[in-house]
C-alpha cells in the first residue's frame, strides 16, 4: 500500500483547505472583531460574544479559527489583532477591507463553478450564481443595486491604490488632451488633471457611469478639465480631438480580438505621435506568474465576462504593433500591475 508523504499532505493543506480560512477571514469581517479589537484590544471571548450577539460555543469556534490561522492572537484571555488582521480594523471603504464583502458575496459561490466555465468556455459561474440576464457581470450588476455599490466600492479601492503610482510614473507633460475610456470611477482622470496643469481629461463611459462620474467629478472643481462623455466602447467610435487614450484595468476584461478592436479604434481617433497607455495586471512573459495575474484570469473567464484573462506585456505590444502603434515602455506600478505605453506612428 503506497502512504502519501507526511510533507506533501502538510505542503498541499493550504489549498485543500483555503475555504475554511476564508470563512474565518471573512465571517470575523462581517462581525466586526477586527474593528471592535482595533478600538479594544485584549477583550476576552465572553466579551467579544456580547458584542457580536453570539453565543458562547460559536464564538470559541471563530476565535480558534482566527488565531489558528494567525488573524488573531490570545494573550491569557485576551484576544488582539496581527499585523494581518490590523489593516482590517479601519475603514470598510478602503482597501483590503472593501474587498471582503465583493469577495463574499460576488465572487465565493460563483468561482466554484471554474472548471465548468473552462469546459463551457464561458462565464458559467456568473450565470448560474447572479440573478439577472445580461450575459457579462457588468449588465447583471445594474439588476443587482446592492451587489452593484459592493463592487463600486471595491473598484474605486483598487483604483485610488495604483492611482498615485500612476500620476506619478506616468508623465503625460508633452500630451494637452486625454480620453480615459471605461472611466467611470473619476479617480484617474482626476488625479492626473490635478498632475498635469495643461491636461484635459475626457471621461468615456456608458450613460449610467458617464452621470456617476460626472458628479464625481463635480466633487473635486474640476470640471474645468476633465469632462465625461457617453461612449460604449465597443460599439462606437471613439471621439477626435484627443492626443493621448487611456486604457486603465478595462482591456483585460475581453477576449484578444476585442482588444485588438479597441486599440485599432484608439489607434484611428489619435493624430501621429499621439500616446496609448494601458493600466492592467501584470503577468510575465514567461507565463507563470504571478499569483494575482492567476487569480484574475480565473475571475474574468468564470464570473466577469467568460472571454478575458490578465495579458503579458508582449502580447499587448503585439497588438500595438498589428494597428500601428509602437510600443514604448512599460512602467511597473507597485509588484502586480504595469503600464504599458505606446505611440501612434
Amino acid at each position: 500500500m503506497t502512504h502519501v508523504d507526511d510533507n506533501a499532505h502538510l505542503a498541499l493543506r493550504p489549498f485543500i483547505k483555503a475555504h475554511y480560512h476564508f470563512q474565518f477571514l471573512s465571517t470575523g469581517f462581517e462581525l466586526g472583531i477586527f474593528a471592535l479589537l482595533g478600538r479594544s484590544p485584549g477583550l476576552t471571548a465572553q466579551e467579544i460574544a456580547q458584542h457580536t450577539g453570539l453565543n458562547h460555543q460559536p464564538t470559541r469556534i471563530l476565535l480558534l479559527g482566527c488565531t489558528a490561522t494567525g488573524l488573531l492572537r490570545k494573550e491569557g484571555d485576551g484576544y488582539h489583532n496581527t499585523p494581518l488582521s490590523e489593516p482590517l480594523s479601519g475603514a470598510p471603504d478602503q482597501a483590503p477591507a472593501s474587498y471582503l464583502p465583493w469577495e463574499r458575496q460576488g465572487i465565493y459561490r460563483a468561482i466554484g463553478w471554474f472548471g465548468e466555465a473552462l469546459k463551457q468556455d464561458t462565464n458559467v459561474g456568473l450565470l448560474r450564481e447572479m440573478p439577472g440576464t445580461a450575459p457579462t457581470l457588468y449588465g447583471r450588476l445594474a439588476e443587482n443595486p446592492d451587489l452593484e455599490d459592493l463592487f463600486h466600492t471595491m473598484m474605486s479601492s483598487v483604483s485610488t491604490l495604483v492611482a498615485g503610482d500612476i500620476t506619478q510614473k506616468l508623465d503625460l507633460s508633452a500630451y494637452r488632451s486625454l480620453l480615459d475610456v471605461g472611466g467611470g470611477a473619476a479617480i484617474n482622470a482626476t488625479n492626473l488633471a490635478g498632475r498635469w496643469p495643461d491636461l484635459s481629461v475626457t471621461i468615456g463611459d456608458l450613460p449610467s457611469v458617464a452621470e456617476s462620474a460626472r458628479k464625481k467629478v463635480a466633487e473635486t472643481g474640476l470640471e474645468s478639465r476633465v469632462h465625461t462623455v457617453e461612449l460604449d466602447a465597443f460599439q462606437d467610435e471613439f471621439p477626435a480631438g484627443h492626443d493621448a487614450v487611456l486604457f486603465a484595468h478595462f482591456l483585460e476584461i475581453w477576449s484578444a480580438d476585442r482588444v485588438r478592436a479597441l486599440l485599432a479604434k484608439a489607434a484611428r481617433a489619435l493624430p501621429t505621435g499621439g500616446g496609448v497607455f494601458v493600466v492592467t495586471p501584470f503577468q510575465n512573459d514567461e507565463e507563470t506568474g504571478p499569483l494575482r495575474a492567476a487569480y484574475l484570469s480565473a475571475y474574468f473567464h468564470t464570473i466577469a465576462s467568460g472571454e478575458g484573462m490578465v495579458y503579458t506585456c508582449s502580447e499587448y505590444e503585439g497588438w500595438f504593433r498589428e494597428v500601428g502603434l509602437e510600443p514604448t515602455d512599460r512602467l511597473m506600478l507597485g509588484p502586480d500591475t504595469v503600464v504599458v505605453c505606446g505611440r501612434k506612428l
